[in-house]
């Protein structure tokens, strides 16, 4: 391929991969956030299945960029064709000099692992849970050996290993994202400028001031505080008077703080949505269900304007 191709590979390709990866990466913090424990192995998968996923592909962009022609398949390494995070690793050591810390070659053990492994299990029969929560218990346990998963514990108890996680898999994402800033800047290619609005810009960039587990935090105290200013403030603007001029449903207010653990989660709770649908079903006049509906969609809708100027109104009425 002519030079101009492998740059735009390089430098549009793989930038839009560095994208992905880190949304990839992302979620599997957010995911390892909301969880309590390790009882529903459909939450492990999600969290090493979106982890591995996303930290692969950042090692195949690295190696696609130091490659002379990534575009030329058969000249490629076979580990680029297949899923194992450390024959991946020992390639780009071949490169790079800055070797990844032993937690993050654990985890990478973990992720290759899974996706080998664990990723298609169900589908096989005799394939236990247990085996899928072992495997990611023998990565927690690197923070505490001589934690027991297996007796009942606290959700207290678990947070932090799931910022132990959280911060190494974003410390694992950093690595590799510097290693690639730093060859891109070498090729003069823009494949590390992603949009500084993505939540893929959050792992690679507010992690590099901050933990990913802080900026986890972080997040979530932006929605307490948001929370917070709505229900402290009363104004007659905005969406603050479509907000005051409808009425309130009725809720359990000892079950307002679990509703809203699971929204800074990221997350609607089961029982708020089952909950709401029926007392809009108790609603018998369907034009007012459908009203309130509708007035319900313009909340959180940017495309709607609910300020305007009344004494301009006034004066095209006459």
């Amino acid at each position: 391929m002519l030079v101009d191709g492998i740059w735009d590979f390089k430098s549009l390709n793989m930038g839009r991969e560095l994208e992905i990866a880190g949304e990839f990466i992302y979620d599997s913090a957010k995911e390892a956030m909301s969880i309590k424990g390790l009882n529903n192995t459909y939450e492990i998968n999600i969290i090493l299945y979106t982890g591995a996923v996303g930290i692969e592909r950042l090692q195949k962009i690295y190696l696609c960029l130091v490659a002379q022609d990534p575009t030329d398949v058969s000249s490629m390494q076979k580990c680029l064709r297949q899923h194992n995070h450390i024959e991946l690793q020992h390639e780009v050591n071949k490169f790079s000099d800055k070797n990844a810390a032993k937690n993050a070659m654990s985890l990478l053990g973990v992720f290759s692992d899974y996706y080998n492994n664990f990723r298609y299990a169900n589908y096989y029969p005799g394939q236990p849970d247990k085996n899928l929560r072992k495997l990611f218990i023998g990565f927690l346990k690197r923070l505490n050996g001589k934690f027991n998963f297996d007796e009942p514990y606290a959700a207290v108890q678990f947070e932090e290993f799931k910022r132990f996680y959280i911060n190494e898999l974003g410390k694992l994402a950093v690595h590799f994202y510097l290693l690639i800033h730093e060859k891109a800047s070498e090729l003069n290619t823009y494949t590390y400028e992603i949009d500084s609005f993505s939540r893929a810009a959050r792992v690679f960039w507010s992690a590099q001031r901050r933990t990913l587990y802080e900026q986890m935090v972080l997040e979530q105290n932006a929605t307490k505080e948001l929370l917070l200013y709505i229900y402290k403030k009363n104004r007659g603007t905005g969406v603050f008077r479509l907000l005051d001029e409808m009425e309130a449903l009725d809720f359990d207010d000892a079950l307002v703080n679990k509703y809203l653990e699971d929204l800074c989660a990221g997350k609607v709770n089961d029982l708020l949505i089952d909950y709401v649908d029926d007392l809009h079903e108790d609603i018998e006049d369907k034009a007012k269900r459908k009203e309130r509906k509708e007035l319900l969609s313009l909340i959180g809708n940017c495309s709607v304007c609910f300020d305007f100027d009344e004494n301009e109104e006034d004066e095209n009425i006459e």
